[in-house]
């Protein structure tokens, strides 16, 4: 008996670690869907989310972390920033790095970039139409989850593992709500059988006293004769 509670409990505990686990993932998740959809939205300024995946930035920024960014109206040297090298063809082949210096050149800015865990600059200036924009804050480790979820076989993922939770956690309520409905109906049962055993009991009894009251008045009469 005492192994079977353990048994129960052990397996309780276990119960609860996985509802534990599987709801930070569900929320970890939809928390970047959120913010990768909102850096979709085509407004002009919007918040932009990357993913740092050389050590270039480090210890400021780790590998495979995830950083959001916004464009700003004005950089400035120290600031970090997001942007496209001039022979990047798309925009995942962003890079971030730290403004070093920034110079003038026939009336136009041109910034000077430097990852902090680099000896020396990066030889090529950036026009401020190049910056996608200035680093706002870093998630660690997230980035390569951002990563993933950017090929197929992630947004597979992302899409299959909260739909998998929901569907775990709809059929565990259900489970219940059915076990309950089973236990109130057997209650119910039980209770009407109560009621009839208590009835045929009080008939019986009745039956008895009554047929007891009859042969009295019988064996009453008999001696009155």
């Amino acid at each position: 008996m005492e192994k079977e509670n353990n048994k129960k409990e052990t397996t309780g505990v276990f119960k609860k670690i996985l509802n534990i686990l599987g709801n930070a993932v569900l929320i970890v998740l939809i928390a970047i869907g959120i913010l990768i959809a909102f850096s979709l939205v085509p407004v002009k300024g919007n918040y932009q989310v990357m993913s740092v995946m050389s050590g270039s930035m480090e210890p400021t920024i780790p590998v495979g972390s995830l950083i959001v960014v916004k464009p700003s109206s004005s950089y400035e040297v120290g600031d970090i920033i997001t942007f496209l090298p001039m022979n990047a063809k798309t925009k995942k082949e962003n890079i971030t790095h730290r403004i070093f210096s920034i110079k003038q050149e026939n009336g136009n800015k041109l910034f000077e970039t430097k990852g902090d865990a680099n000896k020396s600059p990066d030889e090529e200036l950036i026009t401020q139409d190049r910056i996608i924009g200035k680093h706002l804050f870093t998630v660690a480790l997230l980035g390569y989850v951002l990563t993933y979820i950017k090929t197929l076989p992630g947004l597979l993922f992302i899409v299959l593992i909260p739909s998998v939770i929901i569907i775990y956690e709809e059929m565990k309520k259900i489970k219940n709500e059915a076990k309950n409905a089973i236990q109130k109906r057997r209650e119910r049962i039980r209770a009407k059988t109560g009621e009839k055993n208590q009835s045929k009991k009080k008939i019986k009894k009745a039956t008895n006293v009554s047929s007891k009251v009859s042969k009295r008045n019988k064996n009453d009469k008999k001696k009155g004769g």
